[in-house]
């Protein structure tokens, strides 16, 4: 087997991980804000403060998808699985900018954002468990007269 091939797919599962984390941060941030708001001491300020955590991890998660892309370029797991990989890429992308514009948006838009979180990790797991099961291709052999 390609040892480019099993790299990524444990990175797969990697940042699977780490998109579970990414939940979690985001449960931290909304529980810590709204304590914050019925102790009366919520501002913008301290809303950014509540969700720093989950805001910073998103930008390594998406620097950890474009490793992605480049592992399955390097370890040519065929053109669908890098197509894949680049459609994670692209959703995290969406992702950040759902995020950046979420507050400036009307609220049916910011129901988009956790929507993409689950798509993302969803396709995530899918293209790792697709690489664990998918057959390696071969190369036919050669016919001797």
């Amino acid at each position: 087997m390609n040892s480019l091939r099993t790299i990524l797919r444990y990175w797969l599962w990697i940042l699977v991980v780490a998109m579970l984390l990414q939940i979690a941060f985001a449960g931290y941030g909304a529980f810590d804000a709204s304590d914050k708001a019925a102790a009366g001491s919520l501002d913008e300020e301290a809303f950014d403060d509540s969700f720093g955590l989950h805001t910073g991890f998103a930008y390594l998660i998406i620097l950890g998808s474009l490793v992605t892309v480049v592992l399955a370029v390097a370890a040519r797991v065929g053109r669908q699985n890098v197509l894949y990989a680049v459609g994670i890429f692209v959703l995290l992308i969406a992702q950040m900018f759902l995020g950046w514009t979420g507050a400036d948006l009307p609220g049916v838009f910011g129901a988009l954002h956790p929507l993409d979180a689950v798509l993302i990790l969803g396709a995530t797991a899918w293209l790792a468990v697709r690489l664990r099961e998918e057959p390696m291709a071969v190369a036919a052999p050669s016919a001797t007269a």
